[in-house]
């Protein structure tokens, strides 16, 4: 049985408002979501990740909500272990945060943003209901800095190497790219995070989904650029690394993509499914090559 514990924060005012927040979980959640069941092959739930390029399954048995399994287990698990033995409920997180569809999204907000989970359950009556991801809150929230009367177009200009697996014809933004812009490609474009660059494509930093998250609900937030809420001093790898060391950046490190350089210029980007995805397609191949621990 799933240990599921209800969000909530009383230290931090980050995305407080000065009075409830009308909008709720029901409003803004993923229905019929893709569930996995506790007793299915741990390749199956592998698969229906890359299927559907999501970052984590909830699990479920007789009973409801089991637990979770997420992206970031399983390229641990496929790196660690040749030949993947058992079943989804030996691999899954049992502790997890669960919110009731009737929460504010300012309490999923807070939750997202101080965790490094990017989704999470909301149930009815105790039973699964849908989901909630990062996605989700800014897509709900992608035109709350658009100018009023104005229509602005956004423009959206993987021995293993790392240029072997990376995908290429990026989605980036500038430091000078409205706020707004870049939510809306996060919304509609089904991507975590965009890289910032420059116009020669070097790379300046990251804006995420965290990133963003940290305005949605905040009642001071005001519109900006780019250049004010992205990260910068982000990881990065030469396009020449071994796949083998971005894979274990992506196992011990939170986010779930990294950029891929060529002389300092961005050229690709990986992420935790492109490697699960390619370690599914050249098996033999990767663990041949994989260095011994």
């Amino acid at each position: 049985m799933a240990t599921t514990e209800h969000f909530s924060d009383e230290s931090s005012n980050a995305v407080a408002t000065s009075e409830p927040e009308k909008t709720k979980a029901k409003d803004v959640m993923q229905y019929g979501v893709a569930t996995i069941d506790k007793k299915t092959s741990v390749y199956q739930a592998i698969a229906l990740m890359v299927k559907r390029n999501v970052t984590g399954l909830p699990v479920v048995d007789d009973t409801g909500l089991a637990g979770l399994i997420s992206e970031k287990d399983v390229l641990k698990l496929l790196y660690e272990t040749e030949f993947v033995a058992g079943c989804v409920g030996d691999y899954m997180t049992t502790r997890i945060f669960t919110f009731d569809e009737e929460d504010s999204l300012v309490d999923v907000c807070q939750c997202l943003m101080q965790n490094s989970f990017r989704r999470v359950p909301v149930m009815h009556q105790g039973r699964l209901a849908g989901i909630i991801s990062r996605a989700d809150l800014i897509k709900a929230n992608k035109d709350k800095f658009r100018p009023q009367h104005q229509d602005y177009s956004v423009h959206c200009p993987v021995a293993v190497f790392a240029k072997d697996v990376m995908k290429s014809g990026l989605l980036t933004v500038r430091t000078s790219t409205p706020v707004y812009e870049a939510m809306e490609i996060l919304a509609t474009k089904n991507v975590t995070g965009l890289p910032v660059v420059d116009e020669y494509m070097n790379l300046l930093g990251v804006v995420s989904e965290k990133d963003i998250l940290k305005l949605l609900y905040d009642p001071n937030a005001k519109p900006g650029l780019v250049e004010e809420y992205m990260t910068t001093g982000v990881i990065g790898f030469d396009q020449g690394t071994s796949l083998f060391e971005v894979c274990d950046c992506l196992i011990n490190n939170n986010f779930r993509r990294v950029p891929i350089l060529n002389n300092g210029k961005l050229v690709g980007i990986i992420s935790r499914t492109d490697i699960m995805a390619y370690i599914m397609k050249n098996h033999s191949r990767f663990f041949s090559q994989k260095p011994k621990n």
